[in-house]
């Protein structure tokens, strides 16, 4: 079988850039996968096996890649016990899953806290269950972290959670959870952390997070794997109902499933494949901390950002604040579809960035981009050098100066 370039794009666009593909949408999906990742979910396929599914040769081999993938992703979030890592078919799902738990049987005053940065992935589910004016924002600063000051003089009311998302997809902001948590813990509310944006790029140790219940993250961003698969860390204890249920390959005689562990959210087939690429994206960890890696992106922002703030009419929303960020950048061209932009660049460079919402209507009404149809997205990795950056941003100021 004849192999296809990762670098190149689809048949029909090779003529722009010379063919070459500049990628700056890792806030959306990371590309390339680590290595390994094709090769695990090949082998996969071809394992005559499921995890939990009888006790032959290819059920254990498939339980064995289970096992591990859920100690890697326990290493790397500093959780001690792996059985309290449950693997979802996405993040999206596993947060639908708690807020539906947590808004279950509520009464009706009871308010949901989140931040003013949210994904809908947690905004939607929220106002299903709640309603929008029973869905409230902690208090913020100008760029839209948490602020501590006010936070220590919020009555909560009748709270029932605070959900947060740890990095924003819109500006890279890093929300401080753990003093999040500490207020959480004090005033008896659980806190559910979205951490799609963070996992693999911040470094986090959720053992030492107070008043953490829940923390989700989807596999194929910065921890490098496939899509259709995510992972959900619970606090013991917490034991969510879930919004689906099944055969699992435990307890089969009863008709109910199990009180804990993760067999209680994994009915039906695992998907396999994606575990296998998620478990051999985590290897990648083992030669480079998350650290180290939080480091260079932050200065990887710093350089992009530093350039762009430069350029004639384009505007970075949302900077307001002093937070650490990871490496995201919002641009606003006034005047300018972001669509637009988006399609021009990459027409002229082959340069894929990610325009327009990003499915965060609250974060772009906080900076002040709702309106204009939200913005432009620059979300660089390592492998965008000092020559590609110059290429990028001389490609905007053209744009710009239209």
């Amino acid at each position: 079988m004849q192999e296809r370039s990762l670098d190149r794009l689809p048949d029909g666009d090779d003529h722009r850039g010379g063919g070459t593909m500049i990628y700056l949408d890792h806030a959306a999906t990371a590309h390339p996968r680590h290595p390994g990742v094709a090769d695990a979910m090949r082998d996969a396929l071809e394992l005559a096996g499921n995890a939990g599914r009888g006790s032959h040769g290819g059920a254990r081999a498939a339980g064995a890649i289970v096992a591990s993938c859920r100690e890697r992703i326990s290493h790397l979030l500093g959780v001690t016990d792996p059985q309290r890592i449950s693997l979802f078919p996405s993040s999206t799902l596993a947060l639908s899953t708690i807020i539906a738990d947590l808004c279950s049987g509520t009464d009706d005053d009871a308010v949901m806290w989140i931040g003013a940065l949210e994904h809908n992935a947690v905004w939607r589910p929220a106002v299903r269950a709640l309603g929008e004016d029973r869905v409230r924002l902690l208090p913020v600063d100008e760029g839209g972290q948490v602020d501590l000051a006010r936070l220590e003089q919020l009555d909560p009311g009748a709270g029932i959670a605070v959900v947060l998302q740890h990095a924003s997809n819109v500006t890279g902001l890093i929300q401080p959870i753990e003093e999040v948590g500490a207020w959480c813990l004090k005033k008896r509310l659980p806190l559910i952390v979205d951490g799609a944006q963070a996992a693999g790029v911040v470094p986090i140790s959720l053992s030492r997070c107070p008043g953490l219940v829940a923390y989700t993250a989807a596999g194929h961003k910065h921890l490098g794997g496939p899509p259709g698969i995510g992972l959900c860390y619970l606090a013991a204890g917490y034991e969510p109902q879930p919004l689906w249920i099944g055969g699992n390959g435990i307890d089969s005689e009863l008709p109910r499933i199990p009180e804990s562990g993760p067999g209680r959210f994994e009915s039906g087939t695992p998907n396999l494949p994606g575990i296998a690429g998620l478990e051999a994206a985590l290897v990648y960890f083992e030669d480079h901390p998350i650290a180290p890696i939080f480091e260079q992106r932050v200065k990887l922002r710093k350089e992009w950002r530093d350039e762009l703030a430069s350029v004639p009419g384009v505007e970075i929303p949302g900077e307001d604040s002093k937070a650490p960020r990871t490496a995201v950048i919002p641009l606003h061209l006034p005047g300018r579809v972001p669509e637009e932009v988006a399609a021009e660049l990459d027409a002229r460079l082959g340069a894929r960035c990610r325009s327009g919402l990003q499915c965060a209507p609250l974060a772009h009404r906080h900076i002040g981009t709702l309106e204009a149809g939200g913005t432009l997205r620059i979300a660089p990795g390592p492998e965008t050098d000092e020559e590609t950056r110059s290429r990028v941003i001389e490609a905007i100021a053209t744009i710009a100066a239209g």
